[in-house]
């Protein structure tokens, strides 16, 4: 029998195990990187980028740092329900751990496209039991959970009596065919014929038609009201401002971008906060692995009471002083 060169046997078989155990530990590494690293889309509709904002920031509190242990994939940014189906299938392809989408309609078409399985937090969505989106706030039923920008209606009234006490009738403005806004403003109409305020519901379809009907009320109604839809938000509230301050008519918004760009007054969420608020939801059923049935979903309580002291000085509105304790005067 021969003899076994050990020295032979080192040389020959010795670096090869090394490599392995290497290879190994290497491979052990990388897969606990990849199982503690996320890939999150966000479908922010027509923008959004304080929602964003606050959403990753959030993130970033809850220890999930961008490029570090998560990455962000944007979709494509516009209103329109075929770019925002394209969105969700990308994200559906590249199987995202979870989807941050904005909007009543943005998440609806998101829910419609993705896998049940995907978890998605949602913002900015008024109504998302009424809207069919989830059962209720408590629970959601499916995999859906998130934070709504709806404001209860007292919030409306009280501030209303604080700027505008003898007001007697009002115009209403949201897209026609948007549920969001249709159950805000049907809701609003209620409410303030018991404070026995006539309201004139007006329902355009895109920013001319909203400007014809807001014309031709100018002289009928002591002010105008926005709701939280998204037309409003992507430049209907505008083109109102623009005749409010022309006619010298008060505009009770519902968006926190509207006052700041001109609309007088209004009770509001502010989105960046509500974008802090899903994100903690969102890190929960990533990190703690919670189904989103788990979560309740959310509103900011209390709303902020926001009034633009310009539109105030050039309307000529005066803010008593039990306002001005209670009205925060927000500038761009």
């Amino acid at each position: 029998m021969s003899k076994v060169n050990f020295s032979t046997v080192k040389k020959q078989y010795l670096p090869p195990l090394i490599l392995i155990l290497i290879y190994g530990l290497v491979a052990s590494i990388s897969q606990v990187e990849a199982k503690d690293r996320y890939r999150v889309g966000v479908a922010s509709w027509s923008g959004y980028e304080s929602s964003v904002q606050g959403f990753k920031d959030g993130m970033t509190e809850a220890g999930l740092i961008e490029n570090i242990n998560i990455n962000y994939t944007l979709g494509e940014i516009g209103s329109d329900k075929t770019l925002q189906e394209k969105v969700a299938k990308e994200f559906k392809r590249l199987g995202v751990d979870l989807v941050y989408s904005l909007t009543t309609p943005g998440t609806a078409i998101m829910k419609e496209v993705l896998p049940e399985q995907m978890p998605i937090v949602f913002s900015i969505v008024t109504y998302p039991a009424d809207s069919g989106l989830i059962e209720s706030f408590e629970y959601s039923g499916n995999n859906l959970v998130g934070t709504s920008n709806f404001i209860p209606l007292a919030h409306y009234i009280s501030l209303l009596n604080l700027i505008l006490p003898n007001a007697k009738s009002a115009a209403i403005f949201h897209r026609k065919g948007e549920p969001n806004s249709n159950i805000q403003a049907a809701n609003m109409i209620r409410l303030l014929k018991r404070k026995g305020i006539t309201t004139i519901n007006l329902e355009p379809r895109d920013i001319e038609e909203l400007k014809l009907m807001a014309k031709e009320q100018v002289s009928k109604v002591d002010l105008f009201i926005t709701t939280t839809d998204t037309l409003l938000q992507a430049g209907g509230e505008a083109a109102l401002i623009e005749i409010s301050l022309q006619h010298k008519l008060p505009i009770l918004s519902s968006n926190k971008s509207g006052i700041e760009q001109g609309s007088t007054f209004g009770p509001v969420a502010d989105f960046y906060t509500l974008g802090k608020m899903a994100a903690k939801k969102a890190s929960r059923i990533l990190q703690e692995k919670l189904p989103p049935t788990r979560l309740k979903s959310e509103l900011q309580d209390p709303p902020l009471f926001l009034a633009n002291p310009n539109s105030l000085k050039q309307l000529g509105i005066v803010l008593s002083d039990t306002a001005k304790e209670k009205v925060i005067l927000i500038t761009p």
